[in-house]
C-alpha cells in the first residue's frame, strides 16, 4: 500500500509539471474499457500556515528551515499525510510556511458537527516560541488552519523577552545558587531556590548551566494577543477533573523555558518551588465585573503543555497592590506556559453560516481570512480561514457563543477580489446563531484578470486501460514577488480553476511531499491548459498495476 502511494503522488507530481508539447498518446474509450483509479482516496485534508506574529506574513523559506509541525490530541490517530500513510515520528515537514495534513476517510473520522475531530497541533519553529492550537473539523473537505508564531529576537508590540544563558546551575539536577530573571519592564520575574531539583520530561535530571528564557504577554496589547500561543477559544481540563470549552479573558500571560547546556528542558520541580509575579496591566478587562481588573479580584490561573497543546487549570490567584502596581504571584511546581484568564461561555461545533455575495460570478475557489474580534474589549480571540466556492455557505467551527464579535476581512493582497467597504468589518452578535452572515465582495473588472482551467489525466496503456484523475493541492506566488502571500490551487479529479492570473505574466508554482518541493516557473499564455490521456512508462504502469492488485 505505501509503494502505491508513493507512485501515485509521482504520478501526480508528473501530471502538474508535464510540459506541453510532450509526447501523447490519446485513448478512445469505445476502443477499450477503462479502469479509472481514484487517487482521491483522502476527502479531508487541512493545510496549516504558520504566520510570524510581528510581521503578520507567512513564514519564508528561510524560517522554515527544519520546521515541523507536530500533533497530539483526542483523534491523533486520525492524522496522516495526503497520500494516507502516517508519519512514524508524528512530525510533518514546513515548507515555505505551510505544512499539510490529512484525516483517514470515512468512520469512525468522518468529521460532522455532531462529532467533530479533535487535534492539537503543534508549530515548532527554531527561534520562535513553541505554539500549539486546537483544530477541530466538523466537515469533510479543504481546511485552513493559521498559526501565530512569535520569533524570540523580534517580538511584536506587548511581548516582552528576557533570555539568560547559564543564569544559574545544576549539580544532578540540584540547583547550586538561587537566581531571579525579570522580563525587560518588569512585567514578569521567576525565581529559582537553591536547592530545588530540576528534571526534564523524562525524569532525567538537568545539569550544568542553566539558560532561563521568559516571555510575557501584555493582553491589552492587539499585538500580543494575536501572538498568544494556542488562542482564546480552548478545551481545558478543569481542577474537579471535567472537560470544558470557553472563551480565554486574559489578564496575563507567561511562558517559562529552562534548559541545560546539553539542550535538555526542564518539566518538573521536587523539593521546592520556582516563584512567578506576572504583572497586571491596570487597562485588563474583567468579564464578570464588566470592568477593569481591581486589588482583590480573583482569576484561575492555568498551565499549557506546549507539547501536547493541552491547558489544565491549576488554581486560583489573587489581583494584589505592591508598591502601586497590580500583581499576581504563584507558586510553580512544574514548568509550562502559564496564563490568568477567566473562562466564559461555551463554543458551538458549528457556527453561523457565512455566504460570500459577490457583484460578478466568480468559478474558481478562494481563500478569504478574517480576524476575529470580541467587542466588549476587542480583543483578538482567533484566525479563521475560510474556503470559497459555488456561493455555498462556510461554517466556523467551535465559536464562541453568545460573545458579540466582529470580523475584519483580509483578502491577502488578492487581484481579483476585495472586501465591499459595507461588509468591513462585518459585527455578528453571535458566532453561535444560525442566521446566515452575509459578506459583501467586489470582484475586479480588470480585463487583464483571467481564470484559468487546467484540466489532466494519465494512462496505463494496460488491458483494460487504466486512467488516472489526479486530486491535489498546490500553491503559487507570483515571480517577480518572492515574499507574496502563497495562494492555494485546489485540482480535484484532474480539473482545477485559477481565478486572478495575470496572462502573460510568470508564476511560480509548487507542491510539497516529505519534506521535498516540487515547483516550476509558468509563464501563462492562454486560459486553458489541457494535459490528457498522457501515456505513463511502461515500467511505472506495471509497479502501479501490481500495486493496485495488492490492494484489499
Amino acid at each position: 500500500m505505501r509503494l502505491f502511494r508513493q507512485i501515485a503522488y509521482l504520478l501526480i507530481v508528473a501530471a502538474l509539471f508535464i510540459p506541453v508539447n510532450a509526447c501523447k498518446k490519446p485513448v478512445n474509450p469505445l476502443e477499450n474499457l477503462e479502469l479509472i483509479l481514484d487517487y482521491n482516496i483522502i476527502k479531508t485534508t487541512i493545510d496549516v500556515q504558520l504566520v510570524d506574529a510581528t510581521t503578520g506574513n507567512i513564514l519564508g523559506s528561510l524560517q522554515s528551515s527544519d520546521a515541523y509541525i507536530s500533533f497530539s490530541g483526542p483523534d491523533q490517530d486520525a492524522v496522516v499525510d495526503v497520500l494516507g500513510v502516517r508519519p512514524s515520528n508524528k512530525q510533518f515537514p514546513v515548507t515555505r510556511g505551510i505544512s499539510t495534513l490529512a484525516l483517514i476517510p470515512n468512520d469512525p473520522y468522518d468529521p460532522t458537527p455532531d462529532n467533530a475531530v479533535t487535534i492539537n497541533l503543534i508549530a515548532h519553529v527554531p527561534g520562535y516560541l513553541t505554539s500549539p492550537k486546537e483544530v477541530n473539523i466538523t466537515q469533510t473537505g479543504r481546511n485552513f488552519v493559521s498559526i501565530s508564531v512569535l520569533p524570540l529576537d523580534n517580538p511584536p508590540s506587548g511581548v516582552y523577552i528576557r533570555q539568560e544563558p547559564s543564569a544559574t546551575t545544576a549539580n544532578g539536577g540540584r540547583v547550586t545558587a538561587p537566581t531571579t530573571v525579570t522580563v525587560p519592564g518588569g512585567s514578569a520575574t521567576v525565581t529559582i531556590p537553591e536547592g530545588i531539583m530540576i528534571r526534564d520530561a523524562g525524569g532525567n535530571p538537568l545539569s550544568g548551566g542553566l539558560n532561563v528564557t521568559v516571555v510575557s504577554f501584555d493582553p491589552t496589547e492587539p499585538e500580543a494577543l494575536a501572538a498568544f500561543p494556542g488562542g482564546l477559544t480552548p478545551t481545558v481540563n478543569r481542577l474537579d477533573g471535567s472537560t470544558q470549552n470557553g472563551t480565554f479573558y486574559s489578564a496575563g500571560f507567561v511562558a517559562i523555558e529552562i534548559t541545560d547546556q546539553n539542550g535538555n528542558a526542564a518539566t518538573t520541580f521536587e523539593d521546592g518551588t520556582v516563584q512567578l509575579i506576572s504583572e497586571i496591566n491596570p487597562e485588563t478587562y474583567n468579564p464578570l465585573a464588566e470592568t477593569n481588573i481591581v486589588a482583590g479580584d480573583e482569576i484561575p490561573y492555568w498551565s499549557l503543555d506546549e507539547n501536547t497543546g493541552v491547558w489544565t487549570e491549576e488554581g486560583t490567584a489573587t489581583a494584589q497592590l505592591v508598591d502601586g502596581q497590580l500583581q499576581f504571584e504563584v507558586q510553580l511546581s512544574h514548568l509550562s506556559y502559564y496564563n490568568f484568564d477567566w473562562l466564559i461561555g461555551l463554543l458551538c461545533p458549528n457556527g453561523s453560516p457565512f455566504v460570500f455575495n459577490t457583484n460578478l460570478p466568480i468559478p474558481g475557489p478562494f481563500l478569504m481570512k478574517g480576524y476575529v474580534y470580541r467587542q466588549d474589549d476587542n480583543a483578538l480571540i482567533n484566525t479563521i480561514l475560510m474556503w470559497v466556492q459555488n456561493n455555498e455557505p462556510v461554517y466556523t467551527t467551535f465559536a464562541p457563543a453568545g460573545i458579540p464579535v466582529y470580523i475584519v476581512w483580509d483578502t491577502e493582497n488578492s487581484t481579483f477580489i476585495s472586501v465591499d467597504p459595507g461588509s468591513q468589518p462585518t459585527y455578528i452578535d453571535d458566532l453561535c446563531s444560525s442566521q446566515t452572515v452575509n459578506v459583501n465582495l467586489i470582484v475586479s473588472t480588470d480585463p487583464n484578470i483571467k481564470t484559468i482551467s487546467v484540466n489532466v489525466s494519465l494512462f496505463c496503456p494496460t488491458d483494460p486501460v487504466t486512467r488516472i484523475e489526479p486530486s491535489f493541492t498546490a500553491y503559487y506566488i507570483p515571480k517577480d514577488d518572492p515574499g507574496a502571500t502563497p495562494i492555494a490551487i485546489e485540482m480535484v479529479a484532474g480539473v482545477a480553476t485559477i481565478p486572478g492570473i495575470y496572462v502573460g505574466n510568470t508564476y511560480y508554482v509548487w507542491i510539497t511531499y516529505n519534506e521535498e518541493e516540487f515547483g516550476t516557473d509558468v509563464t501563462v499564455t492562454q486560459e486553458t491548459y489541457t494535459y490528457l490521456d498522457y501515456e505513463i512508462p511502461a515500467d511505472v504502469c506495471d509497479e502501479v498495476v501490481n500495486a493496485l492488485n495488492e490492494l484489499p
